[in-house]
């Protein structure tokens, strides 16, 4: 097969197969945000890689995540960062992350073994990062 029309091949069916539509292909990502990254390793899977919730992972999930572009209209803005570390990190439950000592993400954020301040200053520095991502991604309507 010519390599140019397994490209097209390959293109189109990763396309037809990705749950996001044209309108959030179109839209931008903050990429340069610090906490995109992070965002990108620990939540997209799920959240989505625009957090719209629409992620790889979703049919597989019991219920669609939420769309973490939405936030503001529960929370207000600014986002309540404590209340969000909460979430993330399992204190406070949410069901799709599963139990406490094992969130879907595995346990890169809530584990400390051994335990010192430097790891847990990472831990803090990455939570806040993502939150403030998600604050930076607010739809404005």
């Amino acid at each position: 097969m010519d390599v140019r029309i397994a490209a097209i091949f390959l293109g189109t069916a990763l396309a037809l197969a990705s749950p996001v539509g044209a309108e959030e292909r179109s839209r931008a990502i903050d990429e340069a945000h610090p906490g995109y990254t992070f965002y990108r390793q620990y939540c997209a899977s799920c959240h989505g890689l625009f957090a719209d919730g629409l992620g790889p992972v979703v049919p597989a999930l019991r219920s669609r995540p939420p769309d973490l572009t939405r936030l503001k209209e529960k929370y207000g803005a600014p986002l309540p960062e404590a209340a969000l570390v909460r979430y993330i990190e399992g204190a406070d439950m949410v069901r799709a992350h599963g139990t406490h000592d094992m969130p879907v993400w595995g346990k890169r954020l809530s584990e400390d073994i051994p335990p010192s301040p430097a790891k847990q200053a990472a831990k803090r520095m990455t939570l806040h990062l993502v939150v403030d991502y998600l604050g930076a991604i607010q739809r404005a309507d």
